[in-house]
């Protein structure tokens, strides 16, 4: 048992009430880390297994670092997921896996802390029974038939593939079986001597290398509702779906008719396949018994409530939209009004709370609090901020709590800083001492320092305890988490533009005509699909579909705001415009290669090395940076430190950082004297780009100024006069930044967002604004010109090709559009507190969209934005997109 004060002092009047058998006790007047830490104090006095039960995912998440940083054990998380009611092959189950390899810890009683949320304990799932039974161990040198192992992971709804890649997955290569089960991250590689596991180990599913030797793996369910562990597996399944449908087949309801129907095609494509489209929709047939993750939880668990009022309000909220998912699903005749329990209603989930000790917390008590309390401890706990990278008033703070008699606790991420921190404080006169643990008691008089992290400090009151962290003292807010390999399912979906009548396009022989549609028509006695094309006049082409390698679509300069002018066919026109267009690349290629021989020769600014503030501002960031984003930075770096003006592509797509390392090389400029400039196209990126600098370079001494339309004439006028005195150190700007009375007093650096959407005069400009200052280039999809100039030599590249940590894959659906999932999938987003891009490219039936959504998801804020809208109203409509006022934004 731990007796220090940093254990006991807040946690003894807790303790007390429960001896009294006063559970549940409601502890009043502590912020979140304050909650985790008791929480944490709990677990280690009552040496009893630990269940918190969050209201949402990011509060579960952050109160399991917290507790896996305070205890120093691996704390399970369990987040609820999506049932699944749509027949979609390509849905992700990242979400469901995890929560198997967590039900799993729990029903075998290895999860000795567990977090989860309100969701995923509520939920309708596996029993335990059927987990244990399904889930099943291997371990080298043990005797048993490949073939039988393959049929018992059929059993569990594992996919057979050439390779493995994600969870769920196995494969056989004569004697080598591979197997991604849930339990782990990363798939298991099996090598059979005849009926003996011969060797075994994780690997890598990308390079297919061993990674690590293991002894024994365990195999779990690849899904949570598998037809073949139904009772009498996928034949019992099979049969009582033909019950069911025989039953619902008296009915007179259209709805209960059409069920019964697709209940009996279903049950025929079971007994064929073994697999279920859809399957969470049977859940209730596939497991007659109601089970949820509260029957996963250890008898002797101690149960924390975190913020009770708003974990019961949620668990209200979602049950009343699961209901409304429901009655869709119902009113079409896909769900059974028998089977339509999936859910635990949190009034008999309160109920069975009963059965454990509870405590709960939260930091303000206002009303009525479920379940009842029978016994209320009041803490005067006081959350405290961040230091803004401000250790002298840091070190001012700890000097004060120690002579006012405080017992002074300092938690850092690893001993490293731990030892940094002890020698910043004995430079300000500090005394401090590093603890071997959270269990050694701080002596009275000096600042106790130790490995353990927690995401905000806290201070109590009543027992003089001051908690801070490195945290609150280096980059407030944030917490870099370690670095982790993406799953190899996590890659870029390749996209493709169809063409739609109407569109301009581009015959090689030709020239530019209009696509007017795909027709049919019979030659020679065959009927073939031909391409046909309006071109100047009357003049109509009909391209045989086995030739469009000679249609492109049009990128060229026009479209709306200028029309292009279509091709005559038969005439020179063509031939003589491919004659123009040829010489003039050509000589825009002789002024490129001496516009960056000229580059070459002109001496540019060396920018010094990285200075102190570089550093801490670059340490302020929030998030793990990728191993291409190190590379492109360093790189970079290196560019702008030598003497030759630096001229560089950045290659990444879209999230995977690009903005990051440009904003760190603007940092570079900035400390050194010099201004620098970020063009982008469009008048919202810029806007975004704004607001993201204005983030990132808070607490700097850095004046950021933006030039757009949104901005007023006075505004404009103040910012050009500060780039001509220097007094504005960053601007960022669309096309107003290219005008010729812009001025700038020491430009040094130029960064252009999506360079191939600048017209060819923009460009001339951006030639003049760069012929001795450092240049970078930041695009997701470059022009050929500019991927070739990189490629050749001329310009330099970086590329970002690793995704950011936890970064969820792009899931596309092709599908009949079907108003009952849009409105599902807008409920969901909505739910999980995102936003959603509704893309509707017809302005005259644009608003009868929205008001279509408006009406079938009355809770949620819907507007509009298109082109036609004059700049207040497109400005009103993206800043209320960007504020998260605007749920759903309908626009072209």
């Amino acid at each position: 048992m731990a007796n220090s004060l940093f254990w006991t002092g807040e946690a003894a009047g807790v303790l007390r009430a429960l001896d009294a058998g006063e559970s549940p006790v409601l502890i009043s007047g502590v912020g979140a880390a304050s909650r985790a830490h008791l929480a944490a104090a709990l677990q280690k006095l009552l040496s009893a297994p630990l269940t918190v039960i969050c209201p949402e995912d990011a509060a579960a998440e952050t109160f399991a670092r917290d507790l896996e940083a305070l205890l120093g054990q691996p704390v399970t998380l369990l987040l609820g997921r999506e049932f699944g009611f749509y027949s979609a092959d390509s849905a992700g189950r990242a979400a469901e896996q995890k929560r198997l390899a967590a039900l799993d810890m729990l029903a075998r009683g290895a999860a000795n802390v567990t977090v989860c949320t309100q969701s995923a304990l509520l939920q309708r799932t596996l029993p335990k029974r059927v987990l244990l039974d399904a889930a099943f161990a291997l371990h080298g040198g043990q005797e048993l038939e490949l073939a039988a192992v393959e049929r018992a992971l059929l059993r569990c709804g594992y996919v057979h593939r050439l390779q493995v890649e994600a969870p769920g997955q196995y494969s056989r290569r004569g004697g080598i079986l591979d197997i991604f089960s849930p339990a782990y991250e990363t798939p298991v590689r099996m090598e059979f001597w005849g009926d003996e596991i011969d060797s075994m180990g994780l690997f890598d599913p990308v390079s297919q290398r061993r990674t690590e030797t293991i002894d024994r793996c365990r195999v779990l369910p690849a899904a949570e509702t598998i037809p073949a562990l139904a009772p009498g597996g996928a034949p019992g399944l099979a049969d009582a779906m033909d019950a069911e449908a025989v039953r619902l087949a008296r009915s007179r309801a259209s709805e209960k008719q059409k069920l019964s129907a697709t209940l009996r095609s279903e049950a025929e494509k079971l007994r064929e396949t073994g697999a279920l489209p859809g399957a969470d929709r049977y859940l209730g047939l596939v497991y007659p018994e109601f089970s949820c993750a509260l029957d996963y939880l250890p008898e002797d668990a101690l149960l924390f409530l975190d913020q009770p009022a708003k974990t019961a309000k949620l668990a209200e909220d979602q049950m009343k939209l699961l209901q409304e998912d429901l009655k869709v699903l119902l009113s079409a005749g896909s769900l059974s009004g028998n089977y339509a329990d999936f859910r635990l209603p949190y009034s008999a989930a309160v109920e069975r709370f009963g059965d454990h000790p509870l405590v709960m917390g939260d930091t303000f008590v206002q009303g009525r609090c479920t379940p009842e309390p029978r016994a209320i401890v009041s803490v005067t706990a006081k959350q405290l901020p961040g230091y803004g990278g401000n250790l002298e008033a840091a070190c001012d703070d700890v000097k004060h709590y120690l002579s006012a008699g405080y017992r002074v606790v300092a938690l850092t991420g690893d001993e490293r800083r731990a030892s940094a921190l002890r020698d910043m404080f004995f430079a300000r006169s500090i005394p401090a001492r590093l603890l071997k643990s959270l269990d050694d008691e701080p002596k009275a008089g000096e600042a106790g320092i130790a490995v353990g992290a927690l995401s905000g400090g806290f201070e109590y009151v009543q027992t003089r305890l001051a908690v801070l962290t490195d945290a609150q003292l280096l980059r407030p807010g944030f917490r870099k988490g370690k670095r982790k390999k993406l799953p190899a399912d996590r890659k870029r979906l390749e996209s493709y533009a169809d063409l739609k009548p109407g569109d301009l396009v581009v015959h090689e022989y030709h020239g530019i005509g209009r696509f007017a549609g795909i027709v049919k028509m019979r030659v020679d006695g065959i009927e073939k699909d031909y391409v046909k094309i309006c071109y100047a006049g009357s003049d109509t082409l009909y391209v045989p579909a086995t030739q469009l390698d000679l249609v492109s679509k049009y990128i060229g300069a026009g479209g709306e705001d200028k029309p292009v002018r279509l091709s005559r066919m038969g005439g020179t026109d063509w031939t003589r415009t491919k004659t123009r267009a040829k010489a003039a690349a050509k000589e825009m290629a002789g002024e490129l290669i001496a516009l960056y021989a000229e580059r070459r020769r002109r001496p540019g600014h060396a920018f010094a090395p990285d200075s102190p503030w570089q550093t801490e501002f670059e340490e302020a960031f929030g998030y793990q940076e990728t191993d291409d984003q190190l590379r492109a930075i360093a790189e970079i770096k290196k560019d702008m430190e030598s003497e030759a003006p630096m001229d560089r592509l950045l290659c990444g797509d879209v999230g995977y950082g690009k903005t990051e390392v440009a904003l760190r090389a603007v940092m570079k400029c900035v400390l050194d004297g010099y201004q620098a400039a970020i063009l982008a196209p469009t008048t919202v990126l810029a806007q975004q780009h704004y607001q993201t600098a204005m983030q990132r370079f808070f607490g700097f001494p850095i004046q950021i100024e933006i030039l757009s339309r949104f901005r007023t004439a006075a505004q404009v006028k103040a910012a050009k006069a500060g780039l001509a005195d220097g007094s504005v150190d960053v601007v960022i700007g669309t096309h107003a930044l290219l005008q010729k009375d812009i001025k700038f007093k020491k430009l040094g650096l130029l960064v252009v967002d999506e360079e191939q959407r600048f017209g060819v005069s923009h460009k001339e400009r951006l030639k003049e604004m760069s012929r001795n200052v450092d240049s970078l280039t930041l695009s997701a999809t470059p022009i050929p010109r500019t991927l070739n100039m990189a490629m050749s030599g001329l310009r330099d590249m970086s590329t970002l090709e690793e995704p950011p940590q936890d970064r969820m894959p792009v899931q596309t659906f092709v599908m009949e559009h079907d108003w009952g999932v849009v409105a599902d999938a807008i409920r969901r987003e909505v739910q999980r507190g995102g936003q959603v891009y509704y893309l509707h490219n017809v302005v005259e039936s644009i608003d009868r969209t929205a008001f279509r959504i408006s009406e079938m998801l009355p809770e949620v804020s819907v507007a509009v934005a298109h082109g036609k809208m004059d700049e207040q109203q497109l400005s009103a409509a993206m800043d209320a997109m960007a504020s998260g006022e605007t749920q759903v934004l309908v626009c072209t």
